[in-house]
């Protein structure tokens, strides 16, 4: 009976979290942040996102240390909670970035640690373009038939186009690891804009591609009534799910909250802390 209920609760993990049959980790840690789940997951191009899931390239623009702490809680089910640390430090020579996170329970339990490097380059005198790099290890352990680890490698990529106007793309996986035979990790590609409406207003859009599931459209708003504060709204598609998140702003720190609403599953909260200095 408990080997059923494991291959049962593993099975469900792969299916709701959207890494399909063929895949022996969830991929639930590209999922992102309160701030990312609030826009609809649309953050290819957000110029200022903060954790594991974000643009490999995207932490080149930032000038503070940071570090960040999430949890989540999907449909209300224990067994899948996930838990994610992650911290940035810019230099004059680049940006490295690090992270931990985990997701699952006693029987099932994914872990994933990564390491980063950003910085931008300059063409010509006005041009810059801001690239990354991250490497992740994955570690996967189902109770009672093992455990297996794989390294996969990420880029980014955040270009300019306007003072207002950026556009992102983030690759994962793209050395194609396995944790075991057949068992592939996700591989996903994502190209998206983000539009900055004067000081107060950031519109995002994604179009997101896993190399085993349909193209999903993703699309989100940000608007900040006063400088404190911050109102999310985003849906998706493939599947449809609906978010929505607040951010608030306090000197050093930063707090977020969201929640998201699956047609069929429905809602999972998600909570963040941040420390910039």
């Amino acid at each position: 009976m408990r080997a059923l209920l494991r291959l049962v609760l593993t099975g469900l993990v792969l299916l709701l979290m959207g890494a399909g049959p063929g895949y022996c980790q969830s991929g639930y840690d590209l999922y992102g942040s309160p701030r990312a789940a609030g826009l609809g997951y649309a953050s290819t191009a957000l110029t200022s996102g903060a954790g594991v899931h974000t643009n490999p390239a995207s932490s080149a623009l930032r000038q503070q240390w940071s570090f960040s702490f999430f949890a989540r809680e999907s449909y209300g089910l224990a067994a899948f909670r996930y838990g994610a640390a992650h911290g940035t430090w810019p230099t004059s020579w680049g940006t490295v970035s690090g992270g931990a996170s985990t997701f699952g329970g006693d029987e099932y339990r994914e872990l994933h640690y990564s390491l980063g490097y950003a910085r931008g380059l300059q063409f010509g005198t006005s041009r810059t373009v801001y690239v990354g790099l991250t490497g992740r290890y994955y570690h996967t352990r189902i109770d009672g038939y093992g455990s297996a680890g794989a390294i996969g490698l990420h880029l980014g990529l955040l270009l300019p186009l306007l003072p207002s106007l950026y556009l992102g793309a983030h690759a994962t996986n793209v050395n194609a690891p396995t944790l075991t035979d057949g068992e592939a990790l996700p591989q996903t590609l994502s190209v998206g804009l983000q539009y900055r409406v004067g000081p107060r207003v950031r519109i995002l859009t994604d179009v997101f591609k896993d190399l085993s599931f349909p193209v999903s459209v993703r699309s989100g708003i940000e608007v900040r009534p006063i400088s404190m504060l911050a109102l999310r709204a985003g849906v998706t598609t493939a599947p449809v799910r609906f978010t929505g998140g607040v951010g608030i702003r306090l000197g050093r720190l930063r707090a977020h909250v969201a929640a998201e609403q699956h047609q069929e599953l429905g809602w999972s909260p998600s909570a963040s802390l941040e420390l910039r200095w």
